[in-house]
C-alpha cells in the first residue's frame, strides 16, 4: 500500500475492524441477518487510528462523554470535536477518515449500504441519487436512542427480531434522508448534453464549494467549453441552468441546516455563498414556499 494510500475497511463480515480497532467490538450483529444494516458496541482505549475509507455509510455514536475532544481527519482536513454521549458522527461512504482520543471511550457503530438509503425515495435501487451530508450533531435523541434500542434486541434475541429491525431500519433512514442528506438532481443526464463524466465533475466542484462565487465562467472552465455552449449543454443534462441548479441545490442544503438547528439563518446564507440574508431568503421562499424563518419555526 502507497504510503499516502487509505486502508479500505469493508464492514461485510467483519474481518477488517482489527486494523484500526485494537479492540474486536463487545458486541455487534451478524451482517447477514440484518438486510444490510450492521450494529457494532465498541470500548476501545486510545488508538493510533489509521487512514481508511468504508464503502458502507456509518454513523459512529457516542455513548459516554469524555473530558478531552476526538481529533479528526476527514478527507485531509484536521477538526476536534468534544466527545459528549449521544453526539452522532455521520461518515459517508468512501470518505477517508481517521481519529485520535486520550482515553478509553464507548462508542456505537451504526452501518449500512448505501442502496439502504437510495430505496427510501425511489423504487430503483439508484446509490447515486442520494448524497449523505458528513455531519457531527452534538445531539440527536432519536438516532442514540434507536443504538440502544439495537442493543437490547442483540442481547435479548426477541421473537420477530428481523420483522422489528426492518421497522427500526425505515425509521432511521426516514430520519436522515430528512436531516442528514439531500437528493442530487444531477444523473442521470438528459437528452444529447454534457458526457457524464464531465458533468459529474461540475456538479461535484458545485456541491463542494457552495460558499464560493460559483460563475458560469468558473463552472465552463471546469467542463473545458466555452461559457454560452456549457450553459446549453448543462440545461441539456439536468433540465436546469447552472444558475438554476447552483440556487436550488443551496437551498436544499439550506433546509438541512435549518433542520439541524445549529447556525443562525445569517449563518447558513454565509456559508451556502449567498451575497447577504435577504437573497437567501428570497430564493428560500420562492422555492421553498415560506421564509426561512416560517420554515425552522414548522420543524
Amino acid at each position: 500500500m502507497a504510503a499516502n494510500e487509505a486502508l479500505r475497511i469493508d464492514l461485510v463480515g467483519n474481518s477488517d475492524l482489527s486494523r484500526i480497532y485494537p479492540h474486536k467490538a463487545i458486541l455487534s450483529s451478524d451482517s447477514s441477518d440484518w438486510g444490510g444494516l450492521y450494529w457494532q458496541y465498541h470500548h476501545q482505549p486510545s488508538p493510533e487510528m489509521s487512514e481508511h475509507s468504508c464503502p458502507q455509510h456509518r454513523l459512529i455514536v457516542h455513548d459516554r462523554t469524555l473530558r478531552s475532544p476526538i481529533v479528526e481527519t476527514f478527507e485531509g482536513i484536521e477538526r476536534s470535536h468534544p466527545a459528549l454521549r449521544g453526539l452522532v458522527r455521520v461518515l459517508p461512504a468512501n470518505a477517508r477518515t481517521s481519529a485520535y482520543w486520550e482515553m478509553e471511550h464507548q462508542f456505537m457503530m451504526l452501518a449500512f449500504e448505501p442502496d439502504l438509503l437510495a430505496r427510501q425515495i425511489t423504487d430503483r435501487t439508484d446509490v447515486n441519487s442520494v448524497e449523505l451530508l458528513p455531519i457531527v450533531n452534538p445531539a440527536d435523541p432519536l438516532i442514540h436512542s434507536i443504538g440502544l434500542t439495537l442493543k437490547s434486541e442483540l442481547e435479548s434475541g426477541g421473537i420477530g427480531g428481523r420483522l422489528y429491525v426492518d421497522a427500526i431500519a425505515t425509521a432511521l433512514m426516514a430520519h436522515l434522508l430528512r436531516h442528514y442528506s439531500v437528493q442530487k438532481y444531477s444523473l442521470p443526464s438528459i437528452g444529447n448534453g454534457l458526457p457524464k463524466q464531465i458533468l459529474q465533475q461540475v456538479v461535484d466542484y458545485i456541491h463542494e464549494h457552495l460558499d464560493r462565487d460559483l460563475t458560469l465562467e468558473t463552472l465552463a472552465a471546469i467542463a473545458r467549453m466555452s461559457p454560452s455552449y456549457f450553459s446549453r449543454s448543462f440545461k441539456q443534462s439536468t433540465g436546469r441552468s447552472p444558475h438554476q441548479y447552483v440556487i436550488r441545490y443551496r437551498i436544499d442544503r439550506a433546509k438541512q441546516l435549518l433542520r439541524q438547528g445549529e447556525s443562525s439563518i445569517a449563518e447558513i446564507a454565509y456559508r451556502l455563498g449567498f451575497t447577504h440574508q435577504s437573497h437567501f431568503s428570497y430564493h428560500f421562499k420562492r422555492l421553498v414556499g415560506s421564509s426561512p424563518k416560517a420554515f425552522l419555526n414548522s420543524q
